[in-house]
């Protein structure tokens, strides 16, 4: 069995070469080179039942940047067909929502992917 962040960055990087050793669990510092991708786990919410917890629906985010709007887009898109429908541990994960942001102060364009696990 595969653990969830080993499997993730192996997805990530298969589909994005040029993110090989470049995804890193929570953040990176201003002086990380482009490209590079950052995920977290924000929210495990468990799914009960009359006899407990009979499992979890689990979110994640999957931040990517680049220095050039156009090249963060075509991350975005490679990371989406990576991930849509990904195996993790007999469940599937499925894109629910994207934001795009610009940070002024790394001159960095960056796109946040939402995903969640069910």
């Amino acid at each position: 069995m595969t653990d969830f962040k080993t499997r993730l960055i192996a997805l990530i990087e298969a589909a994005v070469p040029e993110l090989q050793g470049r995804v890193q669990a929570g953040a990176v510092d201003a002086r990380t080179p482009t490209p590079f991708a950052v995920f977290t786990v924000p929210e495990e919410t468990p799914v009960r039942t009359l006899h407990g917890i009979a499992g979890y629906v689990t979110t994640f985010e999957v931040a990517v940047c680049d220095g050039r709007y156009a090249a963060a887009e075509q991350l975005k898109h490679r990371i989406i067909a990576a991930l849509e429908g990904a195996g993790f541990e007999g469940r599937r994960s499925y894109l629910r929502s994207s934001a795009t942001e610009y940070y002024a102060d790394g001159d960095l364009h960056g796109i946040t992917l939402t995903f969640r696990i069910i």
